[in-house]
């Protein structure tokens, strides 16, 4: 007889165990193992776990009896894990090339910038590294289910769903051992700024050796990664998500209410709710036996530390469908979610102390923009926003929203597709003046910003405007770092006319108030000196990093040595000091590799060449990151294609 069981030595006393022998039978339900060969020394057994086995390590353990002794003999360790290919699985996909990408890809990428200037960071996975699975398996006996009731937890672990809000929890270091603490201050000196992680591997290993001590910092792009490393390591197919403009709805309302002050400086003390320049989650691909019918495939889950979820910091899963629909009833966190990619926006100028605030805008269609992930095979992007909410401003999206306010108000409304619509909002004032915010080309750190106000008068009557610009350094998160500069203007307006001014950021006011985030955001409030109506425009400034050029020379061969060209020209005016490089790339480096390299001049170039030793075949991705005292990330990524050659093909190679 064959005798499985669980490889926790806190388990083994629970008598929980599966007995089995040899059969024929191929029952997908239960345990079973026959014979695939066999001769006067030895036998091959096959053992075959059902379905809906309980993942994680276990042991294996051959008992022999006859009427006089029985004997066990150790035959060793296995792992299980989640199976996307077993059509009984909870988590089966049915197309191979998404099993391929959103199981088995070790690299891929992570869409960040904002939504009218998406650019992507490489992100190496690693799941597949020797260590991974191991560090992926103690993050479940560290979590605070495990430690409440080690047996009920590990008899769940058949089941994603609660697999995936476990490490959803794990991630983040807010109720229990977790592996990161997030920080968005801008004060990374303890530890390591967010921006300057390359892949989830060198997180894991710092959390597992330190004795599961929390790993300093990150943010919501990593905390992202890691639980993809965590969640495919797993076998549970995933993928990361980018929202951009994500409503962060404190008070549940379903709104996002801003505040600002007559000169466009926003009133921190006014603003529970906020809106990040772009967040980041996880989806993953499983079965909702939990839920009625019509709710399996994705989920979001989302593993940075924003609210509570039934007392813990843990998000999700959420079927992306009943976001859609606007079942905001349905578990896990599904009001959060909904509000993250469909919230309305509203804006209020505050003129002073004894004067209520006046609503200048309103917009249901600014919340939850470009949602992205990568496209399976390629390095593109796929826009998911459709999978979230129907077309903005359409009928069915505004039935959904007025449907999930209905139910914010009633949780127990249920699927109510008939919910009565609430008072519409009060209108707007009609100030028949249009003000906008545009960019004159893309900008770059280190470059000036030229910010151009467009103002339209739509009347057929002469109007002054007072106008009033700020420019804040800000967070991803929508926290304000500090003031940039602000600016005034009176300016007349002829009827039925457009007019437009130029105002010029100049990277000497800007640089030293700029967070790791590159993030300037712009407020215009304009007020009527006639009537006193007023009108706000605001935009997002995500700042590009200069450019650094890889290239590789030669192929790329198994175990073979291969270089890498790195080059670098200083786009300023002034030197660059203490500059690094730091290279990683699973199956290329083992570890990273460092390169101090002094001080650049300006306009001054280095060049540098790195010798790699590959040491896994296929596409593999090589990460770069670039630091100085002026740039504190510039990242570039590389594609490698690692022949496999034998020993022949190499010496006539």
């Amino acid at each position: 007889m064959f005798v499985i069981e669980a490889g926790n030595p806190n388990l083994r006393q629970s008598g929980k165990k599966k007995v089995f022998g040899l059969s024929n039978s191929n029952n997908k339900n239960d345990w079973n193992a026959s014979v695939i060969s066999e001769d006067k020394a030895s036998m091959g057994i096959k053992i075959f776990p059902p379905a809906d086995a309980i993942i994680g390590l276990h042991t294996l353990d051959l008992q022999i009896s006859d009427a006089r002794q029985s004997k066990s003999y150790a035959l060793g360790e296995f792992i299980i894990l989640f199976n996307a290919w077993c059509t009984d699985d909870a988590v089966f996909m049915q197309n191979q090339e998404e099993r391929k990408e959103y199981v088995m890809n070790e690299n891929g990428f992570v869409f960040v910038g904002n939504a009218d200037y998406i650019s992507k960071v490489s992100w190496n996975f690693g799941q597949f590294d020797e260590d991974i699975v191991d560090i992926c398996l103690k993050l479940l006996d560290e979590s605070l289910e495990c430690h409440k009731n080690v047996l009920k937890d590990y008899t769940m672990r058949n089941d994603p769903v609660y697999v995936s809000r476990v490490l959803s929890a794990m991630i983040n270091c807010n109720d229990d051992k977790g592996v990161m603490l997030g920080r968005w201050d801008g004060k990374y000196d303890d530890g390591t700024s967010p921006t300057k992680w390359n892949g989830s591997c060198a997180i894991l290993r710092r959390w597992y050796l330190s004795g599961c001590q929390p790993v300093k910092y990150g943010q919501c792009w990593v905390f992202a990664a890691v639980l993809c490393t965590a969640l495919r390591c797993l076998g549970i197919p995933t993928r990361v998500v980018t929202n951009f403009d994500s409503a962060h709805d404190a008070d549940g309302n379903l709104s996002i209410d801003e505040y600002y002050d007559i000169k466009g400086k926003i009133i921190s003390k006014n603003n529970c709710d906020s809106v990040w320049n772009f967040h980041v989650w996880n989806e993953g691909w499983m079965e909702r036996k939990d839920l009625p019918p019509g709710y399996n495939g994705w989920q979001a889950l989302d593993a940075t530390p924003q609210e509570t979820s039934d007392g813990i910091f843990c998000c999700g899963p959420a079927p992306v469908k009943a976001i859609k629909e606007g079942d905001i009833h349905l578990k896990y966190d599904c009001p959060f979610i909904f509000a993250e990619v469909n919230a309305d926006i509203i804006k209020w100028v505050v003129k002073n102390d004894t004067i209520g605030p006046e609503r200048v805008y309103q917009d249901s269609k600014k919340i939850g923009r470009q949602i992205s992930t990568k496209q399976v095979g390629t390095s593109g992007r796929l826009d998911v926003t459709n999978h979230y909410k129907y077309e903005e401003g359409s009928e069915k999206e505004r039935a959904v929203f007025r449907k999930a306010l209905e139910m914010r108000k009633n949780p127990h409304t249920g699927n109510n597709d008939q919910a009565d619509p609430l008072p519409p909002s009060p209108s707007l004032t009609t100030v028949g003046i249009k003000l906008r915010l545009k960019l004159k080309e893309s900008p770059v750190l280190g470059q000036d910003v030229q910010l151009i106000a467009l103002l339209t008068n739509l009347t057929s009557l002469h109007k002054q405007i007072n106008i009033n610009i700020n420019v804040d350094a800000i967070e991803n998160n929508g926290v304000h770092v500090k003031q940039v500069c602000q600016k005034s203007d009176l300016i007349n307006l002829k009827p039925q006319s457009e007019y437009s001014a130029v105002y010029q950021v100049s990277y000497a006011l800007y640089k030293a108030c700029l967070s790791d985030s590159n993030l300037l955001k712009v407020s215009a409030v304009g007020e009527l000196t006639d009537t006193k109506e007023k009108v706000l425009a605001e935009r997002k400034i995500t700042l590009d990093s200069p450019t650094l050029q890889m290239e590789r020379s030669g192929n790329a061969i198994l175990f073979a040595p291969c270089k890498v060209i790195v080059k670098f020209s200083n786009p300023l005016t002034e030197e660059l000091r203490n500059c690094k490089l730091l290279m990683e790339g699973n199956g290329l480096v083992l570890g990273s590799i460092e390169r101090e390299l002094g001080n650049l001049k300006p306009g001054s170039t280095f060049r540098i060449s790195v010798e790699l030793i590959p040491y896994k075949s296929g596409k593999k991705t090589l990460q770069l990151l670039f630091t100085s005292d002026k740039f504190t990330h510039i990242k570039e990524h590389l594609d490698i294609a690692v022949l496999s050659l034998g020993l022949s093909d190499l010496y006539s190679f």
